[in-house]
C-alpha cells in the first residue's frame, strides 16, 4: 500500500477524536460567545417566576435572546451547583453577557429591589393605579390595555377585561417594565392558581368554568374578612344559585356603581340598573368584580359541605351570622344590629379615652357566629 493510499484510508479513531472535540467545543461556544452582536447598552427583561424549573428558565432566556442555546446553560448551572439557587425576580440582562455571568446574576438575585405588593380584592382600576406608579406608566394606559381584545385573546381570557385575572401577590418589577409583561405575569399566576386549586377535582361546583369560578371567588373575596368563613360564604351563595334565588350580593352593586366592591351602600343604591346588580338580576354577574386571592378561589371549590345556609349578616367585628331560613335571618339581623351598636360604642369610648389619656375598661360585646351584609 502506497503512502498516499495510507493517508486517504478511513481512520475510525481519528474521526472519533474529531467528533469528541466538536462535542466539547459546541457547549463552550454557547457558554463563552455572547448571544448578541455589539449591543453594549441593549438589555432584555426576563422574569423568573417562583417555582420555575431550570429547564423553563433556560427556555425563557433563549426566547428573550439572552443565551444562544440551553444545553451549555443547563450543564454549567449543574457544574456550578447553581441549579437550585436561582432567585426569582425580574432581571435586565445586557446583551453580550456570557452564560457564566448570567448564572452569577441569577444566583445573586435582585437584592435591594422593592417589591410591589398587590393585595386581594383590588379592582383592575386600582391595580392600574399601583402598577402605573411603579412602572412609570399612566394608569389609564394599563386600564385600557386590560381591555384590549388582542391581549385577551392571546391569554385565552374569554371576558371583556382582565378583571379577576390579575393575581394578588408581591412582584419584583423594575420601573420601565412593559405593562403587557406585568399583566401577562399576573394572569399566568392566576391561571396557575386555578389549575392548582382544581387539581384532582372531577368537576367544579355547578359545572363552573374558570370565568365563573373567578366571578364567584371575587364575590367571596369582597364579602369575607376571615379566612375560615370564606368556604361557608361560598356555600351560601352556591345554595342560592341551586335554588334559583338572586345572589343579592352587596359587593356586586358597589362594583356596578364604579366603586370598590367593599363600599357601604344605601338602600336606594341597591336599585341601580346594571347587569352586575345581583339584587335585580338572577345568577352570576357578567364577570368578576375584583381580583380574588388563592384562599377565595379554593373556598369556592371546597365550599363548606352539608350546610343549608342561604343568608348571612355582618356582626360588626369582621365576622358574620348565618341562617338557613328567612325567619332565622331576621332574628340574626336584630342580634347583629345590637352587636354593631355595642362595637361602635366601644370604639367611640376607646377613641375618647385615647384623647383624654385614660384607659377604658369596657366589656367585650357578646358574640355569635359568622357572614356578610349580603344575601338578605
Amino acid at each position: 500500500m502506497t503512502a498516499a493510499r495510507r493517508r486517504g484510508a478511513f481512520r475510525p479513531i481519528r474521526w472519533a477524536w474529531l467528533l469528541l472535540l466538536a462535542a466539547l467545543l459546541a457547549p463552550a461556544y454557547e457558554l463563552l460567545k455572547p448571544a448578541g452582536f455589539f449591543p453594549p447598552d441593549e438589555r432584555r427583561t426576563v422574569i423568573i417566576e417562583r417555582g420555575q424549573s431550570l429547564h423553563e428558565i433556560a427556555q425563557e432566556l433563549r426566547r428573550a435572546g439572552v443565551i444562544r442555546g440551553t444545553f451549555g446553560f443547563l450543564a454549567l448551572a449543574r457544574i456550578m451547583h447553581l441549579d437550585r439557587t436561582v432567585k426569582a425576580g425580574q432581571y435586565a440582562f445586557r446583551l453580550g453577557m456570557t452564560v457564566p455571568e448570567i448564572l452569577r446574576a441569577l444566583d445573586r438575585g435582585m437584592f435591594g429591589l422593592d417589591l410591589l405588593t398587590l393585595p386581594e380584592g383590588l379592582t383592575v382600576r386600582e391595580v392600574a393605579e399601583k402598577l402605573g406608579a411603579r412602572l412609570g406608566v399612566p394608569a389609564a394606559t394599563i386600564d385600557s390595555l386590560s381591555r384590549d381584545s388582542a391581549l385577551l385573546d392571546s391569554l385565552g381570557v374569554d371576558a371583556p377585561s382582565l378583571e379577576g385575572y390579575l393575581a394578588p401577590d408581591s412582584y419584583e418589577w423594575l420601573p420601565g417594565t412593559a405593562p403587557e409583561v406585568a399583566l401577562r405575569t399576573m394572569v399566568r399566576r392566576t391561571l396557575e392558581r386555578v389549575q392548582k386549586a382544581t387539581a384532582g377535582c372531577d368537576s367544579m361546583p355547578l359545572g363552573f368554568g374558570t370565568h365563573e369560578l373567578l366571578t364567584m371567588a371575587s364575590i367571596v373575596e369582597a364579602e369575607a374578612q376571615m379566612d375560615d368563613e370564606r368556604p361557608r360564604i361560598a356555600r351560601a351563595y352556591l345554595n342560592r344559585l341551586v335554588k334559583g334565588m338572586k345572589l343579592q350580593a352587596d359587593p356586586t352593586v358597589g362594583y356596578a356603581l364604579g366603586r370598590n366592591p367593599r363600599s357601604r351602600l344605601t338602600l336606594r343604591e341597591l336599585r341601580v340598573e346594571s347587569a352586575y346588580n345581583t339584587y335585580l338580576h338572577a345568577g352570576l354577574p357578567p364577570g368578576p368584580i375584583c381580583n380574588p386571592g388563592q384562599a377565595s378561589i379554593e373556598a369556592v371549590i371546597n365550599a363548606t359541605p352539608g350546610t343549608n345556609d342561604l343568608y348571612f349578616v355582618a356582626r360588626g367585628d369582621g365576622r358574620h351570622m348565618f341562617a338557613a331560613t328567612y325567619e332565622q335571618h331576621l332574628a340574626n339581623i336584630t342580634a347583629a344590629r345590637a352587636l354593631q351598636a355595642a362595637y361602635a360604642a366601644r370604639a367611640a369610648a376607646a377613641a375618647a379615652a385615647a384623647d383624654s389619656g385614660a384607659v377604658p375598661a369596657l366589656a367585650e360585646p357578646a358574640a355569635a357566629a359568622a357572614a356578610p351584609d349580603s344575601a338578605h
